[in-house]
C-alpha cells in the first residue's frame, strides 16, 4: 500500500508531542470500503483508543462524502486528557452537525454503557516489556500498553460490541488479540500491519 494518502479528508489538530501515522487514515478508508454497502445512519460507532479522533472522524467523513449521510452517533474513548482540546477542534473542523460525537475520557478496562454496531481501534502496538520506554509518559501511552493490556482490550470489545456488530483492530501482534466469544479473522494488512476483524 502506498505511503501517500489518496483520500485526503481535512487538516487535523494534533498535539506537538505525538503525531498520528498514515495507518489511521488508511485504516479508516479501508474499513469504509469494506462496509460501504451495509452502513446505516442508525449505527452507533466507537473509536477505541481514539487519540484526537482520527480513525472515527475519517470514517464519518467518507460516509458523508460518498454515501450522503454519516451514522448519527460516534463515541471516542481515550484515556489521555491531553487530546481533549484537539478532539473538540477536530469535531468543529469536520463539521458533521447530524452526528453526535462524544469524548469518553476513561480506560478501556472500564465497561462502556452502550453497545456499538461498529468499533474501530488503532491501539498501542507494543507491550511494555517489548521495547525501550521513553522518559515521556504521553509517548509511552501512545506506543505501549501502559494502562491496560491487549487482553483487556479484547475483553472491552467483547463487552461493547452489539449483536451482529463488527470491530476492526490494527495490531502488530495478532497473537495477543484472542477472543473466545467473537469470530476473528485477519482481513488484510495496512502498510504491513495486520487488520483484524471481530464479529458477534
Amino acid at each position: 500500500m502506498s505511503s501517500i494518502n489518496p483520500h485526503y479528508t481535512f487538516n487535523y489538530s494534533q498535539p506537538e508531542g505525538y503525531r498520528f501515522s498514515h495507518d489511521s487514515v488508511f485504516m479508516a478508508r479501508r474499513v469504509f470500503e469494506l462496509l460501504r454497502d451495509n452502513i446505516r445512519a442508525s449505527w452507533q460507532i466507537l473509536d477505541l483508543c481514539s487519540g484526537t479522533g482520527i480513525v472515527g472522524m475519517d470514517f464519518l467523513f467518507h460516509c458523508q462524502k460518498e454515501l450522503g449521510f454519516a451514522p448519527r452517533v460516534c463515541d471516542f474513548l481515550e484515556i489521555q486528557s491531553v487530546y481533549k482540546e484537539h478532539f473538540i477542534e477536530n469535531v468543529s473542523r469536520l463539521g458533521l452537525a447530524q452526528t453526535e460525537m462524544s469524548l469518553l475520557l476513561q480506560n478501556y478496562s472500564q465497561p462502556t454503557q452502550k453497545k456499538y454496531d461498529l468499533i474501530l481501534c488503532n491501539p498501542p502496538f507494543f507491550r511494555v516489556d517489548d521495547g525501550v520506554l521513553s522518559p515521556n509518559l504521553f509517548k509511552n501511552r501512545c506506543r505501549f500498553f501502559v494502562d491496560a493490556t491487549a487482553e483487556e482490550l479484547v475483553a472491552a470489545i467483547e463487552h461493547a460490541l452489539a449483536p451482529h456488530g463488527q470491530a476492526f483492530v490494527l495490531c502488530r501482534s495478532p497473537e495477543l488479540f484472542k477472543s473466545s466469544k467473537l469470530q476473528t479473522d485477519q482481513v488484510e494488512q495496512i502498510r504491513g500491519t495486520p487488520l483484524l476483524r471481530f464479529e458477534m
